[in-house]
Parts: structure tokens; sequence; C-alpha cells
């Protein structure tokens, strides 16, 4: 996929060279005029733009790491969906998990931090308010 977009922005890049040459030569190819020639190497310039950003966003992508598992449960906050008295219901990330808490009782609607995974249960601590 990658392979083919650059060669996609190396021929349509290397079009628009050709048609700039041409139409700064004064050379007309198929009847062409001047300002058509300028006309379409400025949209193929910009084709290979939009090309090349498409390129870039799959590109980044390819090294972007995955997150998910633990790596993106722990640091992530949620809501308790009920008391955990230690041991509780939590939405995370859209999901809802079985957790326990180490430090007292959190009350249901609080907002919580996961801290940690111990099998399917998370670990959390509720969240530090800022005054």
């Amino acid at each position: 996929m990658h392979a083919g977009l650059a060669f996609v922005i190396g021929i349509l890049v290397t079009i628009a060279a050709f048609l700039f040459y041409a139409a700064i030569s004064g050379t007309t190819y198929y009847g062409l005029a001047v300002q058509v020639e300028v006309t379409l190497a400025l949209t193929l310039i910009i084709v290979a733009l939009i090309v090349a950003a498409i390129f870039y966003v799959g590109v980044k992508a390819q090294f972007k790491r995955v997150k998910t598992g633990k790596e993106a449960l722990v640091g992530a906050k949620g809501t308790a969906t009920t008391d955990l008295k230690p041991n509780g219901e939590v939405r995370v990330l859209g999901e809802f998990w079985q957790a326990t808490t180490k430090e007292g009782e959190i009350n249901m609607g609080q907002t919580i931090d996961v801290v940690g995974m111990e099998g399917m249960f998370l670990v959390v601590v509720p969240t530090e308010q800022k005054a």
C-alpha cells in the first residue's frame, strides 16, 4: 500500500515537472495552451500533496505503539458504578470492570484512577480532587 502511494506521488510530481518545463520553454503538447499546462501542473502538485499527506499518516500509524490490555488500562480514569467496599464495579474506557480498592471505600459515581491489575480485577484508587 505504502509503496503504491509513493509510486503515485512520484508519477504525479514527474508529470507536473514535465508540464512546468513545457510551459516555461514555450513548448505545447497536444495543442494545449501554456496556461492549461500550468493549471494541470498545479493540479497535479496539489493531488500529489494530498496523496503525500495520506502516505505520511499511513507510515506514522505503522510506528505508533499499540496500547491494549493492561497497558491501556493502568493509568486510565473511570467512574465507580457501584460502591467499592473493597470490591465493586467500575467503568473504564467505556467498559465495565470488576475492581478492588486498597484504600478504604469508594462511593458510587466517584471518579477513580486505575493503578494496577490483579488477574481480571482492576486495582483502583479515588482520583485526587484538585482545589
